[in-house]
Order: structure tokens, then sequence, then C-alpha cells
């Protein structure tokens, strides 16, 4: 159309090179709320960032139109102002890539996508690159409960009032937990595994599910089970704390049906014995530890959990459960 301005940038992507990426735009969108002057720099930060995170954009080129709809993806073409400029360039990767039918496993393509969109506004804002993990996995214990909620292997077409919630909001939620449980990096180690194994193809939730839980060495049936197919919740707490001589015995409490790892902040005076780590344990700095018992604990049907702290006779002065808050 001869009613638009046309302008251009590249991406450098991996493998490739440099890709054209054009903008078209009606005159007076480059201010706000479009800003169009700066959609070229956020798409081009999009495709190199995800084509290292994940796998290289396999598309000749990109293109994004100031259309009727700013928020929108195509194969190769997405219509978006600056405020979805990212998450649009995110749907390459799924489900254009990764084939997924979003249309009844929307976690799959819009929930991964807010996820990784975290991740590229860390790297394009310098922050570190797990910055905004920490809360959305503990967070869920809000939103668990409600009756509309729908669990995440519904057919989205049938998710009801709660299908933003369910396709979009849940699935950083779930991985901030399984970031939790093997580390961040793992989870980004085993999602750029998965997407290179399903690089045109077309993945089911037990694919994924499958295929992260071979990626990461662990059994993770029973957190594929909780996340996807229910809508029940951690809810732990800290029952009470007994010391006696060197041994403090702090008793959990889990009252939610999901299970997790039982996790331990322990801070410790700052003068007495040596403290002396735990096998389970990892020291924080001089005067803090953490502490982590397997999610196993709980397996038995259990409601309460006696962790035995044994770190020298080093006098404890607080006990934090779930520090990170991913569960």
């Amino acid at each position: 159309s001869k009613s638009y301005a046309w302008d251009a940038t590249r991406a450098n992507i991996p493998g490739k090179g440099y890709i054209p990426v054009y903008i078209l735009y009606l005159p007076g969108h480059e201010a706000a709320p479009q800003h169009f002057d700066q959609v070229g720099e956020r798409v081009r930060h999009a495709l190199e960032f995800y084509s290292q995170l994940w796998m290289p954009y396999a598309f000749p080129r990109m293109t994004v139109a100031d259309g009727p709809e700013l928020g929108m993806e195509y194969p190769m073409f997405i219509m978006s102002g600056l405020g979805a400029a990212d998450h649009e360039t995110g749907h390459e990767w799924w489900p254009m890539m990764v084939g997924v039918n979003e249309t009844w496993w929307g976690f799959m393509d819009e929930g991964f996508n807010q996820y990784m969109n975290i991740l590229s506004a860390n790297d394009r804002t310098h922050r570190a690159p797990d910055a905004g993990l920490d809360g959305p996995g503990q967070a869920y214990g809000r939103t668990s409960g409600d009756e509309l909620e729908p669990p995440m292997m519904w057919d989205e077409n049938y998710a009801g009032p709660m299908y933003s919630f369910a396709a979009y909001g849940k699935a950083p939620m779930m991985l901030s937990m399984l970031g939790g449980i093997v580390g961040d990096s793992a989870v980004w180690r085993a999602h750029s595994a998965y997407a290179h194994a399903w690089r045109f193809g077309h993945p089911t939730p037990w694919d994924y599910a499958f295929f992260m839980s071979n990626a990461l060495h662990r059994d993770l049936g029973w957190f594929w089970y909780y996340w996807l197919w229910t809508t029940e919740s951690v809810d732990g707490s800290i029952q009470s704390v007994t010391t006696r001589g060197r041994h403090t015995v702090v008793t959990v409490r889990q009252d939610g049906e999901m299970p997790s790892p039982v996790v331990l902040k322990v801070e410790f005076a700052p003068g007495g014995p040596a403290i002396r780590p735990m096998k389970n344990s990892v020291m924080m700095d001089s005067a803090t530890a953490e502490v982590t018992f397997p999610v196993d604990v709980w397996f038995g049907g259990s409601r309460t959990f006696d962790a035995d702290l044994d770190f020298g006779g080093r006098q404890i002065t607080k006990i934090t459960l779930d520090p990170h808050k991913r569960f």
C-alpha cells in the first residue's frame, strides 16, 4: 500500500548470517502507543536472542505490519506495535517452527512464549538471566482452587472464562517451579533440545513431558501430572522448630495436594562453633545455608516431614521455607 511507510533493519541469525526485517506502518504511528520507530530494534533483538536460546530462526526474512490486529503471528509475518513485538516474534518458534496445536493446548505456544519473553526482557535490559523467575511458581497458590480454572490439558476451545490464565499465565509458573527443582539453565538447555528435536514436527503435551523428563534425567511424572492434569497446588508451612544439642528439627507441613522439594534457607548467628555444611546443603554466604530435601519425602502419604538440620552446633537465628518462592 502506498499509505505505508517502509522501514528496515537486519538480524544476525546463527548459521544463516543477516536476514532482512521489514517494518510497514502508517505515518504518524512512530509515536505512542505503537512506537514503530522502535519496533525494528525490538524484533531484531528477539530474533537474535531466541535463535541463541532455542534454535536458529529458520525463515529467510521477517515482516512486521501495522495491521488491523496489533498482536497476531504467522510464519515470517507479524502484526504488532512495540508492546507485543517480542511476544509475536517469539511465536516464530512455537507454533511456527515447532508445530503445536494451540487451539487444544495453548500453554505449549502462548504459555511457553510468555515464559521466554521474561528471559528476552532480562537480556534486553541487562538484568540477570533468571530475573523475574522467583515468585511465579509460588504465586500459583493464589489461583489454585478457583472453580472456573480448567486444567491445562483441557481443550482450549472449551476452556471457559479462565482461558487466558490456562493458556498464557500458568506455564511460566510451571517452569518457575521446574527451575526451582533442576535449575533454570537446565530448563533452558532441555527446552532448546526439545525445539531442535521437534523442529517442523507436531508434538503433543505427552511428547513434551516425556522429552523434558528424559533431557533432565529426572522422573518428573508427578510434576507433569499435577501441573497439566490438575489444578492442585503446593501449600507448605513450617509447623514447628525444635533444637536439641547440635540438631534442629524443622517440621514442615504440606496441606496442598501438589508435592514439592523441601527447600530451607538457614541463617546462623555471627559467632559460635564452626559451620559444618550438610551433604544436601549449599552455603550461600558465610552465615547462610540452603538445604534441600527431595520431593520423595511426601510420596509415602505423610502430611508432615521432619527436616533434621545438623550444622555442627552454630546457633540458628532464622529458617525460611521456599526462600526463592518457586513452590
